[in-house]
């Protein structure tokens, strides 16, 4: 199988790497990759100036998408599907937004859109969640979906450090990215949240109606003060099917205590749980960030590609009516120094920091 890559950054350079460390019976190359100028020596042949030479290449079969962003990404998505290339990508930013219309190409021209990349790294996530609805109902899905920021909770709790130099520490060992605004205020997550939702519960979920709460306002006295009281801080998104078309859904930090599992999940390590009616409770756990994993993941998406188990078309029943927990759960509220639990919040804003007891 022939593969087209746009983007040969930290992912897409992974991706590109280990298909050519692919011993060759697993029969797939890369034929051309589109990046800078820049990077034209690098590449050699395969260096390509323009997406159409990825896009309308009539020798490539899958093309992968690793840049980032949404407007451009989502162009060549769109160009590659109608020119009949199956899709792979890591873009949580561009699925969230258009999930319904990639899927409607995809099986309008009769190839794959593939995005298990887009959530959870390196973990078979998105593909198992579409194994589950096949014989499940999921109405709950909840975990720790961003790397990035549990590595740095995770520093800040266990090493003391501030959340500057715990962020810095993640932008050194390639966690982060420079500008990590999108990690830190909940907006990677949010979307990716929203993918886990969409999907399992067969109708669009609203990217910018979820509510998400960052972390940015976190300091050690905060994980101090939580530890008296028996919690630790994580990071966490929910989302919970609460009728035929609505759901509560939220990105916020969440006490919880030690017996939690989510407690043990630390560093760059993600964890994810689906509550099945089947099944009943499905947990995952792996590494959520990292060049390789998420690599890794993609080229397993070609190969269910290879295998015709891509074929899954997401089809949106209806755009779900999205409310938060807020009013109806208990939660950790700071300001000035002093702490206390409160029975539903207001108005987040008049905290400095507010946590939802997990």
């Amino acid at each position: 199988m022939n593969v087209g890559i746009l983007g040969c950054g930290t992912i897409g350079g992974g991706v590109l790497k280990l298909i050519d460390d692919l011993p060759a019976s697993r029969n797939i190359k890369v034929l051309k990759v589109f990046d800078l100028p820049s990077k034209k020596e690098m590449l050699g042949d395969r260096f390509a100036e323009s997406i159409d030479e990825v896009c309308q290449n009539p020798e490539i079969d899958v093309v992968i998408e690793a840049m980032g962003g949404d407007k451009f990404p989502y162009e060549c998505i769109v160009k590659a599907l109608k020119n009949k290339k199956s899709v792979v990508t890591s873009n949580k930013e561009t699925v969230s937004l258009h999930i319904d219309e990639f899927y409607a190409l995809a099986k309008e021209n009769g190839v794959s859109f593939m995005c298990e990349a887009s959530v959870g790294g390196g973990i078979p996530l998105i593909c198992s969640l579409i194994d589950s609805i096949k014989v499940n109902d999921v109405d709950r899905i909840y975990g720790i979906i961003n790397g990035t920021t549990n590595f740095v909770l995770t520093k800040m709790e266990k090493e003391g450090l501030s959340m500057e130099d715990a962020l810095n520490e993640a932008k050194r060992l390639g966690f982060a990215e420079f500008d990590a605004t999108a990690d830190i205020e909940g907006l990677d997550m949010t979307r990716k949240i929203c993918i886990l939702s969409s999907i399992a519960y067969g109708g669009y979920v609203p990217y910018s109606e979820i509510y998400h709460y960052g972390i940015s306002k976190v300091t050690k006295e905060i994980f101090e003060d939580l530890k008296a009281k028996g919690f630790t801080l994580k990071f966490v998104a929910e989302s919970r099917r609460t009728g035929e078309k609505s759901a509560r859904v939220s990105v916020e930090p969440v006490a919880v205590t030690k017996d939690n599992p989510l407690s043990a999940v630390n560093y760059e390590f993600n964890s994810v749980y689906l509550n099945c009616s089947s099944n009943d409770l499905l947990g995952f756990y792996g590494k959520g960030a990292g060049r390789f994993p998420t690599a890794t993941a993609m080229v397993s998406d070609v190969r269910r590609i290879m295998e015709n188990a891509g074929t899954y078309y997401y089809e949106n029943s209806g755009n779900f009516e999205v409310d938060n927990f807020l009013s109806s759960e208990k939660y950790y509220v700071y300001k000035d120094g002093k702490s206390e639990i409160v029975n539903g919040v207001k108005d987040v804003s008049s905290y400095d920091f507010v946590a939802r007891i997990f």
